[in-house]
């Protein structure tokens, strides 16, 4: 491929990781479970298994580009942040409990003393970044409220983003580093501000690679699919981060194989049907494409933490420690991934109004 080639390449793929994740920014052990048998769980709750037929054929192309980025899809309206309006203290209790309660009561209870915490509030004085926070209470993603505990940033505020596309990112700060949302997304609903909270909080140190970001990444989308599985309301709420984050679920639910079992570095297809940059798999965006077309490799690694340890083992349905930012941790990503089941996934993608053709017909099956 010649250099003129690579960039072109470089450029579009870096377009299409724009499109699917909140650009992150520090300045700039393998996982440890066994592979077996990872494949049961993805039939579970789909006995017959039409849902994992429907998951087997092509990637399934949007109906509603409102509901996708622009980044992706050009074609669609103008993206709009969240409009300004009142945020209040008492609301956000109220919607805070409100997206708890399925969690159980202890959620609850933990989200609450998250927010009313005087200790968080210092690190993180916007009320409504600090619902965010809350709001990862009792799901897989709550090692970042442990990790605004123990002091591993500095600060966590609205700003000016070092990258004005970004969504939020680190900046690295001695003796810790600090975490920036984009002012842009101010009166953005804290449930979606917490799928970029699960994000960034994944980041610990100074180092940051291809593997970090695809992993992070994979992470908060999977977070995100199981809270539309409770609030989908937020699927459609048409905003400029409801978008984005719309757009990332869908390239990560089509990222599977001819099986219909969830995938993160090779699929059927195009990930992003119809969409201006063309996308071989989830894992592609960040780790760019081979010149076969297949998904490439990064062979650096970062350490991993305790957030990560905690985030990925429940993703995966396994028993992390010790894993690192790397390419063992990308290929259990991409062999487990328990998330959701395949009848969720397919309820997931009729959240996001894709085109989801008629099950195949099993041949010799009447029923089918």
């Amino acid at each position: 491929m010649t250099s003129c080639r690579k960039r072109r390449r470089a450029a579009a793929l870096t377009l299409a990781a724009a499109a699917l994740l909140p650009v992150s920014l520090t300045v700039a052990a393998p996982a440890s479970a066994s592979h077996n048998g990872t494949i049961a769980h993805q039939e579970l709750g789909d006995p017959s298994g039409k849902a994992l037929r429907l998951l087997a054929q092509p990637p399934f192309p949007p109906t509603d580009l409102s509901l996708l980025s622009t980044g992706a899809y050009p074609d669609g309206p103008p993206m709009e942040p969240a409009p300004p309006r009142q945020i209040t203290a008492k609301e956000l209790v109220r919607q805070l409990k409100a997206t708890l309660k399925p969690r159980g009561h202890r959620s609850v209870e933990e989200g609450l003393a998250v927010f009313r915490s005087s200790q968080i509030a210092t690190v993180v004085p916007d009320a409504n970044l600090r619902a965010a926070l809350a709001s990862l209470a009792g799901s897989p993603a709550q090692g970042s409220i442990q990790a605004i505990r123990d002091g591993l940033f500095s600060q966590v505020v609205f700003g000016t983003t070092p990258n004005p596309n970004a969504i939020a990112q680190v900046i690295a700060g001695i003796p810790r580093n600090h975490i920036v949302f984009n002012q842009r997304f101010r009166y953005e609903d804290f449930r979606l501000l917490g799928r970029v909270f699960s994000h960034e909080t994944l980041h610990s140190d100074r180092n940051l690679n291809a593997n970090e970001e695809l992993i992070a990444s994979t992470l908060d989308g999977a977070y995100y699919g199981q809270l539309l599985l409770e609030q989908p309301q937020l699927a459609t709420s048409r905003t400029e981060l409801s978008r984005r984050s719309n757009t990332q679920l869908m390239a990560l639910l089509n990222t599977r194989d001819s099986r219909g079992r969830q995938r993160l570095i090779q699929s059927t297809g195009n990930v992003l049907p119809d969409s201006a940059t063309p996308l071989p798999s989830f894992g592609a965006a960040f780790l760019g494409i081979t010149p076969n077309g297949s998904t490439a490799t990064d062979p650096t690694s970062t350490p991993g933490n305790a957030n990560l340890d905690f985030f990925l083992s429940a993703i995966t349905d396994t028993r992390q420690r010790g894993a690192e930012f790397n390419t063992a941790t990308v290929r259990l990503l991409d062999i487990r991934q328990a998330w959701a089941t395949p009848r969720e996934r397919i309820r997931l993608a009729r959240l996001l109004k894709l085109r989801i053709p008629a099950p195949p017909a099993t041949y010799g099956d009447p029923r089918a």
